[in-house]
């Protein structure tokens, strides 16, 4: 009994072989992905690293400068008052002023009226 090769069994074997050259490039695709993926990983893993020493030490810089502004205030502070005068200061010390400059002038007055006699 011969068995002769027909048709349906050539289109079956290079069904297969289709297939699975197929499954094959499919599989190396998805691994390339992987592989791609796993890479892009590392890299935002290396940029993340970066920013976040990049904004500690900008955080650290910013926290130096506050503590130096806040000296700075401190310091100003405590100037302002002998520096600085505010403007209600300014007129009752410019009222007593007044007041004793009047009083001044009334006793030169009484001495002058006295001195005449």
């Amino acid at each position: 009994m011969n068995y002769v090769i027909t048709f349906s069994d050539v289109m079956t074997g290079v069904i297969s072989l289709v297939l699975a050259v197929l499954a094959w490039l499919i599989k190396n695709w998805i691994s390339e992905l992987k592989e791609s993926n796993n890479q892009n990983r590392e890299a935002i893993k290396a940029i993340d690293e970066k920013y976040e020493k990049r904004i500690s030490e900008l955080e650290d810089e910013t926290s130096q400068e506050v503590r130096g502004l806040e000296t700075r205030i401190n310091e100003f502070k405590s100037d302002f008052a002998t520096t600085f005068v505010l403007r209600e200061d300014y007129f009752r010390a410019m009222n007593k002023m007044e007041d004793s400059i009047k009083n001044i002038d009334t006793k030169i007055d009484k001495l002058l009226m006295r001195s005449d006699k």
